[in-house]
């Protein structure tokens, strides 16, 4: 049997239970047969990693969990620690130094999953693909979620929604913008109910209407910088800085 949800059948996992294993099968459906490094976050009664060391046969497979699980899988290297913990983190890049496939099915908590993501993220192999469970805690005050607020920029949700931004970095109009160490390095950002996918590629390019993120600089063809002499110019660099400033 090859396809995920066959095998996923045999399995208890609770990615069944949340309707994932489709959306992992149409994902994961082209890579099943390569040598890969993954690494899944949060590893409970452990039928999650049988399920995928099952399907990947000829991948390793990586689990970490809060709890130490003291369980023989093939193909399946189990570390205790926390997701928090830089330090469990950095034994395991240095051993497997990158991955190709990272899913965080861990703590849940809102800080967890952005700190995880932020250090684990340069790890991924270009053409990788990073996977966040249970969004559903972007919403729930217990796991740092926000059901008020939105547009709370600490919550996963908003912080993967983030992560489209770094798609069209050259497009935002802001010759002010501080350059964020994932331009350019995301291919696209694929959100579910509950869970969302990630891929990561080299995509720099030139915006067709910004010049040094400045739509008002790509309108002026030959022009390489603003023109202080120029009261048009003034006018809208002065524009861009007070929008800056009151952010």
């Amino acid at each position: 049997m090859s396809n995920l949800i066959e095998i996923a059948s045999k399995y208890k996992s609770t990615k069944k239970m949340m309707g994932f294993i489709d959306i992992y099968n149409y994902y994961f459906n082209t890579i099943k047969d390569k040598n890969l490094n993954i690494f899944e976050i949060g590893v409970e009664t452990g039928e999650s990693l049988r399920m995928f060391s099952d399907y990947f046969n000829k991948s390793n497979i990586v689990g970490l969990d809060i709890e130490n699980k003291d369980y023989n899988i093939e193909r399946v290297e189990i570390f205790c620690g926390d997701q928090s913990d830089k330090k469990i983190l950095n034994r395991i890049i240095e051993k497997y130094k990158t991955f190709d496939v990272i899913i965080d099915d861990g703590s849940h908590k809102n800080k967890d999953v952005i700190n995880s993501f932020n250090h684990l993220f340069p790890y991924l192999k270009f053409g990788g693909l990073y996977v966040i469970e249970d969004l559903q805690t972007s919403y729930i005050p217990n796991w740092g979620g926000d059901g008020v607020n939105l547009n709370n920029k600490k919550t996963t949700m908003n912080f993967i929604r983030s992560l489209a931004d770094r798609m069209h970095y050259q497009d935002i109009d802001n010759p002010f913008y501080q350059k964020h160490d994932f331009d350019g390095l995301i291919e696209f950002v694929h959100i579910y109910r509950n869970i969302a996918f990630i891929k990561k590629q080299k995509r720099f390019y030139e915006s067709n209407l910004c010049y040094k993120n400045s739509w008002y600089l790509g309108l002026k063809k030959n022009r390489k910088d603003f023109n202080f002499k120029s009261l048009r110019d003034l006018r809208y660099f002065i524009k861009y800085f007070i929008k800056h400033i009151l952010g």
